[in-house]
């Protein structure tokens, strides 16, 4: 979506996001660590649900970003503060856990992981120990972690901890049991009910109504009590498991209580909390008050505007909507002039945002009049900026192949195209082996392939422009190694389309690209039959994959394969009966495409604005139009 940052970082950064240790004070820290493992008869000692005072007001006080601030400039500031934290509270468990969700750079990681190992092993009795080394394990070797947390209960059935991890590792696709999830969500929320995790835990959970009911009422009578930061950011929790413990029918109720909520909350004035305007936010969305949820989003904006995000940006690309493929060379020109003046301001703003730039850089490529030195300078800001914001890792896929693809598209800097494609090809192989466990691990099967889809689609772009790249620089031998394995990724390509017909046409259109490459190259090396050949697939394809060309736009692979066509001595109305008269009757067709789901409907109670209840059996028989969306 416009205005999310389009990397893969956006799609895993609260994962996976980047980091690295912090050199003297780190090992200090880990001298201290290790000379104070807890024995088992002190960890069950622990009153391990919530973190002491001191140590909450020392999490508290850990630095937060700041407009401007680059990524890894924050992330190597909070490092810093979290590494003195681990050497004033040595096995902490809130600290060391603070520490992990840190760590998680795809480079550095495995350094933490060994730290970790190391410590469990000199003290294999500690439930600490194993719990941390099984926090840093989960992702790629879940099924490692599960042994630890068993481990560590084992050791100490009363240590918390462990028991809301494997509640949330047998709730993932692989290793998905319901009823261990149950028993491990239930056995923490009985044994911490001040602790916030459990219930945040609960509502991803897939419990009964009675069982929310009972922990929902639980949790309303923690946070009634207090009137913090941290609890006023948990109401919305707290409603959402209300809301999902009562039927459609009912909601009034519920709806009654939040608005209730809601005054309380509004009297205790926290204006420079984001917590408190996002809570307020959602509580009037509930009430269906409008005003209120419009009034709420404003003053936050103004108030504690978000570091990584520009002042009222979400406001703008809701009054400005991205025009679809079939918008009007004109309505396309307008919108990108307006987001380039847009990002003009955003960039004096916020001037350390990757995805800000490569907006920019997008829209500038949309517009013909823009100038060729204005396009490359912004690529080169985006890659700095990607560069300052990931640290020595340096930037990821997305980041190169983007840079690329705007470079190619207007035939820029085939040398620097080459370059960037490369980087971006080299970082995909590292970050596939990287993510691809997690995917597993964490997604469903349908919602991982749909990811391995996407990632292949994208190392075939990063491929095609490093082919076009060699055949514009004349590099005839590299292109065609390129254009090899751009084949060899195309078969992968296929299998992962399977049935599903927009990734069928997805493919179709790197089938597409692959031909039309296949024929420049053909041209350069003066095979102009093999060339025409080549071209004549690369169309077929399009058509197959009903891709039409952009109005307004230059379409280079029928300028091509025409002007050959000519010169081999073919006429226009042979082309115009080959080709012509099946492109005039796409371009003349509604883009609009239906793809069959062919899966049975999981069970649902939902209601309307009205009140009233819908369920799939009262639905049964009817055509009905479902309409999905997702606020980030």
């Amino acid at each position: 979506m416009r205005g999310e940052q389009p990397t893969y970082r956006s799609m895993f950064q609260r994962l996976l996001r980047r980091s690295r240790s912090g050199g003297v004070q780190c090992c200090f820290a880990l001298i201290s660590f290790a000379s104070n493992i807890p024995t088992q008869s002190q960890a069950q000692q622990w009153d391990a649900c919530t973190p002491s005072p001191e140590v909450k007001a020392a999490l508290d006080a850990l630095p937060r970003p700041t407009p401007g601030q680059t990524e890894w400039g924050f992330h190597l500031k909070e490092l810093e503060a979290i590494q003195g934290l681990r050497a004033r509270y040595p096995n902490d468990v809130f600290v060391e856990r603070r520490y992990i969700d840190h760590i998680q750079d795809r480079t550095e990681r495995p350094k933490v992981i060994e730290e970790y190992k190391a410590k469990w092993t000199a003290n294999p009795n500690s439930p600490l120990l194993a719990y941390l080394y099984g926090l840093m394990l989960v992702g790629p070797e879940s099924q490692e972690s599960v042994k630890l947390f068993d481990g560590a209960l084992e050791k100490d059935p009363k240590f918390p901890w462990p028991h809301v991890s494997l509640a949330r590792i047998f709730s993932l696709p692989r290793f998905r049991d319901n009823s261990k999830a149950d028993t491990h969500l239930k056995a923490f929320l009985d044994a911490c009910p001040t602790a916030f995790d459990g219930y945040d835990e609960l509502l991803r959970a897939d419990e009964d109504k009675a069982v929310i009911r009972k922990y929902a009422s639980q949790f309303r009578s923690l946070l009634e009590k207090r009137e913090d930061t941290d609890a006023i950011a948990e109401y919305r929790t707290l409603w959402a498991l209300e809301f999902k413990a009562t039927a459609p029918s009912e909601y009034e109720a519920p709806r009654e209580r939040t608005a209730r909520d809601v005054l309380r909350i509004r009297a205790l004035n926290l204006r420079e909390k984001r917590e408190w305007y996002d809570a307020l936010e959602e509580g009037y969305r509930l009430a269906n008050d409008q005003k209120n949820v419009d009034w709420a989003k404003n003053e936050r904006e103004l108030q504690v505007p978000s570091p990584w995000f520009p002042a009222f940006s979400s406001k703008w690309f809701e009054d400005h909507h991205s025009p679809n493929e079939d918008a009007s060379e004109q309505t396309r020109r307008a919108y990108n002039k307006e987001l380039l003046a847009q990002t003009n301001k955003w960039i004096q703003e916020r001037p350390n945002l990757t995805y800000i730039w490569e907006m920019r850089l997008d829209a500038l490529t949309q517009l013909k009049d823009a100038l060729p030195k204005e396009i490359e300078t912004t690529a080169e800001q985006v890659i700095q900026v990607a560069q300052k914001n990931a640290g020595p890792g340096g930037p990821e896929s997305g980041d190169y192949i983007r840079v690329a693809g705007a470079l190619s598209k207007r035939h820029l800097q085939p040398g620097r195209v080459v370059e960037m494609a490369q980087k971006g090809l080299d970082a995909s192989e590292i970050e596939e082996k990287y993510f691809v466990d997690n995917w597993d691990s964490s997604l469903d099967k349908e919602s991982a392939a749909e990811w391995r889809f996407l990632y292949a689609d994208s190392k075939l772009n990063g491929l095609r422009y490093l082919a076009e790249a060699y055949v514009e620089l004349k590099q005839a031998d590299q292109a065609q190694i390129t254009l090899s394995r751009m084949d060899e990724r195309l078969q992968d390509l296929k299998s992962l389309a399977g049935d599903k017909n927009t990734h069928k046409e997805s493919y179709l259109k790197q089938v597409s690209e692959y031909w039309g490459a296949m024929g420049r190259l053909a041209e350069l090396q003066q095979r102009k039959t093999d060339a025409m050949g080549f071209y004549e697939g690369a169309l077929l394809a399009r058509l197959e994959a009903k891709q039409k060309p952009v109005p307004g736009e230059k379409d280079e692979l029928v300028n091509d394969a025409r002007r050959l066509w000519s010169s081999l001595g073919g006429t226009s109305e042979a082309w115009t009966m080959w080709y012509g008269r099946r492109a005039n009757e796409l371009a003349r067709s509604v883009t609009l495409r239906w793809d069959d789901a062919n899966e049975p409907l999981a069970p649902f109670e939902l209601a309307d604005l009205n009140g009233k209840s819908w369920t799939a059996e009262s639905l049964k028989g009817k055509v009905t139009f479902l309409n999905f969306w997702a606020s980030w």
